[in-house]
């Protein structure tokens, strides 16, 4: 059976997710200036905020509702998951530094 994902058979590679780790390279060699990187990430905040303003405003309570309680459940569940976690993985790190 053919791989639907890449029509010639290799590896897709989520380009974005290599400038990610570049940029955060970059970001860990302390070269650019305060300013610049402050700058950079508030630039990237505003750019955040209106892609998920975007998610936000095409999703209709419709389909919510046919969609049914075992996406929402699930969202919850992970969203207290990763809350906890985030919380315990701080609250451990925290310890071993103090």
């Amino acid at each position: 059976m053919e791989d639907k994902a890449s029509p010639r058979g290799g590896i897709v590679i989520p380009w974005f997710a290599l400038g990610f780790v570049a940029i955060a390279g970059l970001n860990s060699l302390a070269v650019l200036p305060h300013a610049v990187v402050r700058q950079v990430i508030d630039i990237d905040t505003v750019l955040l905020a209106m892609a998920m303003a975007g998610l936000g405003l095409t999703t209709h309570v419709s389909a919510l509702r046919k969609a049914g309680i075992k996406p929402l459940a699930l969202a919850a569940v992970l969203f207290v998951w990763l809350v906890c976690g985030g919380f315990a993985i701080n609250a451990g790190i925290t310890s071993l530094l103090n």
